[in-house]
C-alpha cells in the first residue's frame, strides 16, 4: 500500500493488525484498547457502532473479539479515508464499514433502534471559545474538544440507535463522571459498570470507563481499578496482558 506524506503504518497489538496514522492527526491511543477490551459483547451481538472512529482503531480491535458487523462513523474526513484504509490494509472490509459523516446525521445511515452496541472514545473537553473561531481550530483540536457535539448530544444519539437492552460504553475523564451518569439516565441508559485506570497506583485515576444498558435496571458495579504502569514506569501486567490477547465474546 502506498502511503501519503506523513503518514506511517504501525503494528497494532501483537497480532497480525496493522494501522496507518498521521503524526499531524489523532492517533489512537491505550484509552481505545481499554474502551475495547472493556465493553460486554455476546454471541448475540451482530451490530456495533464506534461514534467518532478516528483512523479505525476501535474497530480493529473490536474485530479481534468478535465476528459482528462494525460500522464507524467520523466527521474528519482525512480521518475517515485513514480508517477505509485501515480496514483494507488489514483485509476486513467484509466485517467494518466506515462512514465519512457528522454523527448527527445518523439517520441518514441507521434506523433508530438498529444497534446492539454503541461505543465511543470522544473528545474530553468542553468548548469555552468563541464559536467564530471554529474555522481557525485545527483537527487535533476537533478531536480533543466538544465544538461538534458535546457529552450529553453524544449519549442521545447512542441512546437512539440502541436496541432495547443495547449496550453503551464510553471512555471519559473522572471529573466528568456525574455529567455522564446523569446523561445516561436521562437518556435512558442505566449505567452498570464503571472503572477507574491509573496510571500508577498512587496516582488518581486519569481514566475513567463506563458502560450501560438502554432501559436496564438500576444496578452499577465499581470494578477494581485498573492501573496502567508499575512503579518503574513500565506497562503493567495488565496492559501487556491486553497488547497479547483481548477478552473474547461470551456465550
Amino acid at each position: 500500500m502506498t502511503l501519503n506524506e506523513n503518514e506511517v503504518i504501525n503494528n497494532l497489538l501483537n497480532k497480525n493488525l496493522k494501522i496507518i496514522q498521521r503524526p499531524d492527526y489523532f492517533n489512537f491511543s491505550l484509552d481505545s484498547l481499554l474502551i475495547s477490551n472493556f465493553i460486554s459483547l455476546t454471541r448475540g451481538t451482530n451490530k456495533i457502532l464506534d461514534l467518532g472512529t478516528g483512523n479505525g482503531a476501535i474497530p480493529l480491535f473490536l474485530s479481534q473479539r468478535t465476528k459482528a458487523k462494525i460500522t464507524g462513523i467520523e466527521i474528519q474526513e482525512i480521518s475517515a479515508n485513514l480508517a477505509k484504509r485501515n480496514v483494507e490494509l488489514n483485509n476486513l472490509q467484509e466485517q467494518i464499514r466506515i462512514i465519512h459523516d457528522d454523527m448527527k446525521n445518523w439517520k441518514k445511515h441507521f434506523e433508530n433502534g438498529s444497534q446492539d452496541v454503541v461505543i465511543t472514545n470522544p473528545p474530553f473537553f468542553k468548548f469555552h471559545g468563541n464559536e467564530n473561531q471554529l474555522n481557525n481550530l485545527d483537527q487535533l483540536t476537533l478531536a480533543r474538544h466538544e465544538i461538534t457535539i458535546d457529552l450529553e448530544e453524544l449519549i442521545g444519539v447512542a441512546s437512539k440507535l440502541l436496541k432495547d437492552k443495547g449496550y453503551f460504553a464510553m471512555v471519559h475523564r473522572p471529573d466528568r463522571f456525574l455529567e455522564i451518569v446523569d446523561a445516561m439516565r436521562k437518556y435512558g441508559i442505566s449505567p452498570k459498570r464503571v472503572q477507574f485506570c491509573h496510571s500508577k497506583l498512587d496516582k488518581p485515576a486519569k481514566i475513567l470507563l463506563i458502560e450501560g444498558i438502554r432501559n436496564g435496571k438500576d444496578s452499577l458495579t465499581i470494578l477494581p481499578p485498573f492501573i496502567s504502569h508499575d512503579m518503574d514506569g513500565k506497562y503493567s501486567k495488565e496492559v501487556l496482558d491486553l497488547f497479547q490477547d483481548l477478552k473474547i465474546e461470551k456465550d
